[in-house]
């Protein structure tokens, strides 16, 4: 099992896409995923076509409660909402998760909750090939639970200097938040997303990212694979199926299949 996180310190940049089609492209090919939505907004859970007002959904937000037991996995997870793939499963997102923030802010470990959590019940996660975690971008208790237990950070930028800056702010962040929990760099990738090639402006970034001193820490982890901008995309998230389901011959489906095949080759996931 395969503990992947996708983060950045800047939203809009398309960690969910990525993690939405990512871990549909990986089910797709027979791998079984885990797909946890630790974002507030629930942008993953709303792509898997699932109601988040129910009143009896068990969310990430139970991991973190106090005064309650944590659920069994077999009651927080929802198994393959999306029809067509029987790989897929998720643990929804919840606005509630603001209030983990206060729950947990004077627990001593408070960064490995998410990692107990999922120790406690190895055997049943074992079950799965990777678990794929979406994150808001913040420094949250509950984002560095996710950054913690990973084994891969993966970060997304889109073509702005306040992309860049968001992932270069993480990496300062996360370097003294790990130092401090004594961890590994677990920071692994740099992906660059909404690449439009018929505009100046992102050919000037991507020129900016290949020669600038100042991105030089960036270039050590750049994937060669650049997602293109594509109306597909957006659709198929509208749709609440994978680019895989929706449109297997679009430009995005090709540009998210390469960037998967990539970071298997290279055995970031």
């Amino acid at each position: 099992m395969k503990i992947i996180t996708f983060g950045t310190l800047k939203g809009g940049v398309g960690k969910t896409m990525l993690c939405f089609n990512i871990g549909g492209i990986l089910a797709q090919n027979g791998k079984k995923v885990l797909v946890i939505d630790s974002d507030l907004q629930g942008n993953l859970t709303n792509n898997m076509g699932i109601d988040r007002t129910k009143p009896d959904l068990f969310t990430t937000y139970d991991i973190y409660r106090l005064d309650n037991p944590p659920p069994h996995p077999e009651s927080l997870i929802l198994f393959h909402p999306i029809e067509k793939l029987e790989n897929l499963d998720i643990i929804p997102g919840s606005i509630f998760l603001h209030k983990a923030e206060l729950n947990v802010a004077s627990v001593t470990g408070r960064e490995r909750i998410l990692s107990n959590y999922l120790s406690d019940y190895e055997d049943f996660f074992s079950k799965y090939d990777y678990i794929l975690i979406d994150t808001n971008p913040s420094m949250s208790i509950v984002n560095q639970n996710a950054f913690l237990v990973s084994e891969a950070i993966l970060l997304i930028s889109d073509v702005s200097m306040n992309a860049v800056e968001g992932a270069q702010l993480f990496i300062a962040l996360w370097e003294n938040a790990r130092k401090r929990l004594r961890t590994a760099d677990n920071i692994k990738g740099f992906i660059i997303n909404d690449f439009d090639s018929r505009n100046k402006l992102s050919a000037d970034f991507l020129d900016f990212i290949h020669t600038s001193p100042e991105t030089a820490d960036l270039r050590e982890i750049l994937l060669d694979t650049i997602v293109p901008r594509n109306v597909r995309l957006t659709e198929s998230e509208l749709a609440a199926i994978p680019i895989s389901l929706y449109d297997p011959h679009s430009k995005g489906y090709e540009a998210i299949a390469a960037l998967t095949e990539e970071l298997l080759r290279k055995q970031i996931i």
